[in-house]
C-alpha cells in the first residue's frame, strides 16, 4: 500500500469520527488522546466478537479451540511450561499463545478480552487495577521470595546466620521500580520495621538482568524461588537467611466466569490444581481455593 492510500485512509477514519486520532510524526503515526480511547473501545467490541464466538461453539459451531494466557515473564519462564506439560500429559495440549508483558498491560488485555487466562501473583499491585465484574480469581499456589547475593559478597561467608533488615538496608540492593510486587515487599517490610526505604544501588525492571547483575556481586536482590533454584544449585548464587521474610505470595489464575467451562480454560485449571495438590501434603490440601467476583459480564 503507498503513502498516499495510507494518508487517505487515515482522513476517512477521521472523518468518521470527527476528530483527530492520529498525530501525523516525521518518522509515523501515533493515537492521540482520542484515538487511544477509540482504540481501547475497538478491543472491547473485538472480545465481544470471541465471545460471541465461544457462545456459538456452545451450540455446535466449530471456533478456534487456542487458548491465550498471560503471564509476567518469571511466571512465563517456570509455571506456565510446567502447566503446558501437564496438560499435554492428561488429554493433550490445544494451540496456545503465550503473552508476556507488564501486569497493568495484560490485565488490560483480560479486560479487552485478548488473553482468555492470566497465570499472575494475587496482590493489590498486581491485580488491584482489574475492573472485578465478570471474573474469577483462582488461587493456584504461592511463591516464596528470597534474597540473594554472588558466592563472593561479603554476605555470603555468613548467609545460614540470619541478618536483621536494618542491616540489609544498608547494603547496595538491585531492585524493580515502583510499584512492582517486589519492590513493595521491600518496603512494606522495612516499614513494619521502623526504617527508611531502599535507594537502590541499581533499578532494573527484568527480573533475571536483576539476578545476572546479582551474581556479579554488584548488590543483594529479592527474587522469587523458582526463578533462582537452578541458579543456587549450580552455585552462582546464594542464600541469605533473614529476619521476618515477607510471607509467600499467592499465585493465581484469573479468567472471565463465562469462559470457566470452556474447554482449554477449564483443562488449564485442572492442570493448575494437580500440580499444586502434587505440591502440598495431603493435610494442608484444601477443598477449594476458587473465588468469583461477579458472575455479571463486565463493561468497558
Amino acid at each position: 500500500m503507498s503513502t498516499a492510500a495510507v494518508s487517505k485512509g487515515l482522513r476517512e477514519v477521521e472523518a468518521l469520527f470527527g476528530m483527530p486520532v492520529f498525530h501525523r510524526l516525521p518518522r509515523g503515526v501515533v493515537t492521540t488522546a482520542a484515538g487511544d480511547l477509540i482504540v481501547q473501545r475497538a478491543r472491547v467490541l473485538l472480545a465481544e466478537v470471541a465471545q460471541l464466538a465461544d457462545e456459538l461453539a456452545a451450540r455446535g459451531v466449530p471456533a478456534d479451540d487456542a487458548i491465550r494466557i498471560g503471564a509476567p515473564p518469571f511466571i512465563a519462564w517456570t509455571l506456565v511450561p510446567r502447566l503446558l506439560r501437564d496438560m499435554a500429559t492428561h488429554g493433550g495440549l490445544p494451540p496456545v499463545r503465550l503473552v508476556e508483558g507488564r501486569l497493568a498491560d495484560m490485565c488490560q488485555k483480560l479486560e479487552a478480552g485478548d488473553i482468555d487466562v492470566l497465570v499472575t501473583m494475587n496482590t493489590p499491585s498486581e491485580l488491584g487495577g482489574l475492573r472485578p465484574d465478570g471474573f474469577v480469581i483462582d488461587q493456584i499456589g504461592a511463591e516464596q521470595w528470597s534474597v540473594v547475593c554472588a558466592p563472593t559478597h561479603r554476605l555470603a561467608a555468613s548467609r545460614a546466620i540470619p541478618q536483621d533488615w536494618r542491616t540489609l538496608r544498608d547494603e547496595a540492593w538491585i531492585l524493580p521500580p515502583r510499584p512492582t510486587n517486589a519492590r513493595m515487599m521491600v518496603e512494606q517490610v522495612l516499614l513494619q520495621h521502623g526504617l527508611a526505604p531502599i535507594v537502590p544501588q541499581i533499578e532494573s525492571t527484568n527480573a533475571i538482568t536483576n539476578l545476572q547483575l546479582a551474581e556479579q556481586s554488584l548488590g543483594l536482590t529479592l527474587a522469587a524461588r523458582c526463578v533462582i533454584e537452578d541458579r543456587l544449585e549450580r552455585g552462582t548464587l546464594v542464600q541469605i537467611a533473614v529476619e521476618d521474610l515477607p510471607p509467600p505470595v499467592p499465585i493465581a489464575m484469573v479468567y472471565r466466569f463465562s469462559r470457566a467451562h470452556r474447554g482449554s480454560v477449564s483443562a488449564l485449571c485442572e492442570a493448575a490444581q494437580r500440580l499444586r495438590s502434587a505440591a502440598m501434603p495431603p493435610v494442608a490440601r484444601p477443598s477449594s481455593s476458587t473465588r468469583k467476583f461477579s458472575v455479571r459480564k463486565s463493561r468497558p
